[in-house]
């Protein structure tokens, strides 16, 4: 009976010696694993040192890009439509310049842009700016303002145009059109856009112009001969 405890005794004599050579070799490993850290941390401390080291560098360089990049903005000329428009003689003599740059369809490129791109136009339009010329920049189409807006399927932007007396029967586009007819091949090249409300303005204006047309003629028939 003696031979089975004593050889349960012998395994746990045996287990409990590894438990304690494990516990007690366990600490001088955590020890060495901070030393070896600790004996590392230098290398790391001066690349550090050296990246601090070249940071002012890259700072300074970023710091004289965005001052050139300052300077370079202060000396471009202004858009035209954020000039002083005080100025009027100045803004007077600008609207060769914005003929030659594309016009009412320069401006309203940059619609989104702008804090007001109707006063700007107004503005022109009141000074010299010809409300029917076309754009001549080699590489846009041959619009005028009208035509821009047509193609734009803007409303607002025709409605403008109309107010400021743009002629619709003038040709224009890509395809030498009058305005309706410029609004009627765009709406069967793409018809996938709605554009029944810009047909349905010009339309309007069209049947109001013609409508003024014969009350004129009209006028005339209806007053005396003289003589």
């Amino acid at each position: 009976m003696w031979k089975p405890i004593a050889i349960i005794t012998a395994i746990v004599a045996v287990v409990m010696a590894g438990i304690i050579f494990w516990l007690a070799r366990d600490p001088g490993q955590v020890n060495a694993d901070r030393a070896s850290a600790a004996i590392e941390q230098p290398a790391d401390t001066e690349t550090t040192t050296e990246a601090g080291a070249n940071a002012p560098a890259s700072s300074n360089g970023a710091t004289a890009a965005g001052d050139a990049a300052n300077a370079q903005a202060a000396t471009a000329p202004k858009g035209f439509c954020e000039r002083d428009f005080e100025q009027v003689e100045a803004r007077e003599a600008d609207v060769a310049d914005l003929q030659a740059a594309g016009g009412l369809v320069h401006i309203f490129e940059r619609e989104a842009r702008l804090e007001d791109p109707y006063g700007c136009a107004d503005f022109y339009l009141a000074h010299g700016l010809d409300v029917d010329a076309v754009d001549e920049r080699d590489d846009t189409e041959p619009l005028t303002g009208l035509f821009y807006a047509i193609q734009r399927n803007d409303s607002k932007m025709l409605r403008f145009m109309i107010a400021h007396d743009a002629d619709l029967e003038k040709r224009a586009g890509p395809k030498d059109t009058r305005a309706m007819g410029y609004a009627y091949y765009l709406a069967l090249k793409d018809q996938r856009i709605d554009r029944n409300a810009v047909i349905g303005i010009l339309d309007a204006e069209l049947t109001r112009q013609a409508s003024r047309k014969n009350d004129a003629a009209e006028t005339a028939d209806a007053q005396p001969a003289s003589g």
